[in-house]
Formats: structure tokens, C-alpha cells, sequence
């Protein structure tokens, strides 16, 4: 536990992070050193696993956020209220496990923030809503990287079938690109071997992450299917919301080229002008092919890191969600 006193009559927030490390670590400390650096309030962060009634007892916090959620018993969130507590859960992998959200897990908090707006009416309740993505300056940043970094096209990120398909077709289109692909890319089909070599391994480190981001000319950002490969998503709700790496690639000031398949994602960013989209492979080619040589992404890139830093922070959205709790947060002089 990690205690950050603020003085007396700060608010007081216990922070329950996700409990299960690797990639999950870079939201929960985006959020917990975004509280403790801009705003007037006294922050203990804590694993899940650890804790139990005299964490309240001891602590007595105004708010108790959770983030992720699925390792935070039910009967300890109710035990927070029970201590004054206004108890929050903010949801960030729907609709991909959305099966263990429904019931209990949600229903004993106050208020519950989600990252996929198609969700929210799956909760059947008013007190849920729509939280986008968002991005932390103190992680996202532009850096300067060593030629280890660098490539023509980059995806970072699990081999899913319809990223494989897209990044294949690339393979033959653009046969002396340099390509870097990092993360799992062999459990759910037939990498071309032009790629093998292409392969790293997946990072949890997200401060290595951002000099993969930084090096690449052309980042891909192809959105996870809902439903295939299966998850926690029996129903297929669909997806509309962007995904996390809209945002962090904005605020590295790296160029993408996303998926047109989330449109959520106009409003947050002005298409073309911010952020650029490819609606089929071969609309994809077409736009890699331009912008490997041309200076417009480096313009939009400057565009969509603007915009993020103004709109789409973790200061922004913890605003947003104390705003709705009826807790404004002051922020730091």
C-alpha cells in the first residue's frame, strides 16, 4: 500500500486496482499517479487481494474506485458503502468480458463507468455510463529512439484473425518494409513468413511500449473483434468505442492508420484532419503507400497528440466521473 497524504480536509479515495499485473498495470498507474500529481486529495492504492473491512475501518475513504473490478469482492464493496463510502467501478475491457460485469459485480456500486458505450444498456441500470479512453502525458509522450526502435509499420498487440489478415496482406503489398509486430502472433493462425522475423515478444513494460509507438513511421491500430477469437462476450453485444491505442498514439504524437469499424472515435477526434482511417485492405495499402513518404502524418500526428492532451487525459476523465458522483475534484495550484 502507498499512502499520499494531501492534508486534513483532502477527499479521501482508495484506489483498487485491477490485481493482476502484466498490461492491466499501465491504466492503474496512469490513474493513480494521475490523482496523486493533480488533484487536492489523499490516495491509498491497493491490491484487490488485500483488501478486507479494516482497510475501511482503518482508512475511512469518502470514495472507493475500482478499476476492472473482477477481483473485488462484492461483499467488501457493500461493506465500503456501509462505512460512507460512495463506491465506483470503472469497467475497461467491455464488451470482451462483459459475461462476468452482468449481476452482482455491478450492481453493488454506486456508480459504474464503462469504455464501450454499447454496454451501457446492458447493465439495465441508470447509474452506468459511457467513459472513454483516454491518455496519460506523463506516459505518452514524443521520444527520441535508437534504431532498435524504429520500422516502417508497427502493431502492437495479440495476433487476432482480423489483424492477421490485414498485416499478411501488407506483407505481400510491401515486401522491403521493415515491419515490427509485438505480441502474440502464432495462436490464432498462419503468420506470412515474410513476418517471422517481425515478431517480438509481447510487452508489459508500457514505457518500452511508447518507443515502439515513437519509432514507427506507421502505427496500425486495427480494433479487436467482439466476438472472434470468443471471450466473455456469449451474446456478441458489438463495439463502437475506440480502443486504448487510439489514445495512447495520440498522445505519443505517433501516426496511425485505424480501422473505420468504431465511429466513436469522431467524437473524439476530427477524421482526416486528427486521425486517419481505412475502411478495406485495399483502402489500407493505398493510404500505407502515402504516408510512409509524405509529411502529412507528421501533421496529423501533431493534431491528434493537440487534441488528446486537451480532451482525452486521465485528469480529464477522472473529472468527468468525480463530476458525476457529486465529488468534484479540486485540482493541485
Amino acid at each position: 500500500m502507498r499512502l499520499v497524504k494531501e492534508g486534513k480536509s483532502a477527499m479521501k479515495i482508495l484506489f483498487v486496482d485491477s490485481g493482476i499485473g502484466g498490461i492491466a498495470e499501465r491504466y492503474a498507474y496512469d490513474i493513480f499517479h494521475t490523482l496523486r500529481s493533480r488533484f487536492v486529495c489523499t490516495v491509498e492504492r491497493v491490491n484487490p487481494r488485500a483488501v478486507t473491512p479494516e482497510t475501511f475501518r482503518r482508512f475511512r475513504p469518502n470514495v472507493l474506485l475500482v478499476v476492472h473490478g473482477t477481483l473485488m469482492r462484492s461483499s467488501l464493496v457493500r461493506y465500503a458503502g456501509e462505512w460512507g463510502a460512495t463506491t465506483v467501478l470503472w469497467l475497461v475491457e467491455d464488451p470482451y468480458e462483459i459475461d462476468f460485469h452482468r449481476g452482482e459485480m455491478t450492481e453493488v456500486y454506486d456508480y459504474v463507468f464503462t469504455n464501450e458505450r454499447q454496454a451501457v444498456g446492458e447493465y439495465g441500470r441508470s447509474n452506468v455510463f459511457y467513459l472513454p479512453w483516454c491518455c496519460n502525458p506523463r506516459v505518452h509522450k514524443t521520444l527520441r529512439v535508437g534504431p532498435s526502435y524504429l520500422s516502417d509499420i508497427a502493431f502492437i498487440g495479440m495476433g487476432f484473425p482480423n489483424r492477421l489478415r490485414v498485416v499478411n496482406a501488407l506483407a505481400e503489398e510491401f515486401p522491403g518494409a521493415v515491419f515490427r509486430l509485438i505480441g502474440d502472433w502464432a495462436s490464432w493462425g498462419k503468420l506470412h513468413p515474410r513476418l517471422h522475423d517481425a515478431v517480438l515478444p509481447t510487452l508489459s513494460n508500457f514505457w518500452e511500449v511508447q518507443r515502439f509507438y515513437n519509432g514507427a513511421a506507421i502505427n496500425l491500430n486495427i480494433h479487436r473483434d467482439p466476438v472472434d477469437p470468443p471471450s466473455g462476450n456469449r451474446r456478441g453485444i458489438g463495439a463502437t468505442s475506440p480502443n486504448d491505442r487510439v489514445f495512447a498514439l495520440a498522445g505519443c504524437g505517433a501516426f496511425q492508420l485505424v480501422d473505420d469499424t468504431r465511429p466513436d472515435i469522431w467524437d473524439c477526434f476530427a477524421q482526416d484532419r486528427e486521425m486517419v482511417a481505412f475502411r478495406s485492405i485495399d483502402d489500407l495499402v493505398e493510404k500505407v503507400r502515402y504516408y510512409l513518404t509524405s509529411p502529412d502524418r507528421v501533421r496529423v500526428a501533431k493534431a491528434a497528440q493537440i487534441r488528446a492532451y486537451r480532451d482525452h487525459t486521465f485528469a480529464r476523465r477522472l473529472e468527468e466521473i468525480f463530476r458525476r458522483i457529486k465529488k468534484p475534484l479540486e485540482e493541485k495550484k
